[in-house]
């Protein structure tokens, strides 16, 4: 036997060597559907647990399918769900005063939360497309199918639901500070009470204030059930 010959035939056995002494698919498919089962849908809300690199290791190539969950998570959190929440917190006026005054701050909240919701579609799209690239088994499909459920399609549901309802709030907030900016001779500013002498316009601004009240608790509700499915209480 050549010299060339024998170290193929070292090299190849080496080879197989190795590949013995990792798990098998079957164990491999078997540890990743355990995961999801048993760590990943018993949990409540929309919680991504993170397997560590020693159990990430007995899944072989079924821990790239759940990556493809976790970088939607990733994608999600950087570009719509920790943007929402800063909207949230800083640009809903909390008096009469501050629609008055922030109508550019106002302006600017709204039209974020339509690149939030174009950033949302885009991220969806991308998850969408890396599991339809998936090779996966039937048992571990009708799982995966659950988890995605789970964790990217019920996510992202309630998310676009928040989009309508805060779009129409932060319209009515605007046309609120608009009305009185462009009444200021007639419209007095007295403390959290607008004073209106006209009675055609206080009939306008008593009407707009309803408005923006009605469509603020719809964000509200809106707010209260992404929370209840992100959660899961």
């Amino acid at each position: 036997m050549s010299i060339k010959l024998r170290r193929a035939l070292l090299f190849l056995l080496f080879g197989l060597a190795l590949a013995a002494c990792g798990p098998s698919e079957p164990a491999q498919r078997k540890a990743f559907i355990a995961f999801l089962q048993t760590e990943v849908l018993p949990r409540p809300g929309a919680r991504v647990p993170q397997p560590n690199a020693e159990k990430q290791k007995t899944f072989g190539d079924y821990a790239g399918h759940y990556a493809v969950i976790t970088r939607f998570h990733e994608r999600m959190n950087a570009s719509v769900a920790t943007p929402m929440q800063q909207a949230m917190s800083n640009g809903v006026p909390r008096s009469i005063a501050e629609v008055v005054t922030r109508k550019a701050d106002i302006a600017a909240v709204r039209a974020g939360f339509g690149r939030m919701r174009t950033a949302l579609d885009e991220a969806v799209a991308a998850t969408d497309a890396e599991r339809a690239a998936l090779k996966q088994p039937d048992d571990l499909r009708a799982v995966y199918a659950s988890v995605y459920d789970k964790l990217v399609t019920q996510p992202v549901g309630v998310f676009r639901e928040i989009f309508l309802p805060t779009d129409e709030a932060f319209a009515a907030i605007f046309a609120m500070a608009e009305l009185v900016e462009g009444n200021k001779p007639a419209i007095r500013l007295n403390g959290s009470q607008l004073e209106v002498t006209n009675p055609a316009l206080r009939a306008r601004v008593q009407a707009a204030l309803e408005a923006m009240s009605s469509k603020q608790r719809a964000m509200t509700e809106a707010q209260q059930k992404m929370r209840r499915v992100l959660s899961g209480s």
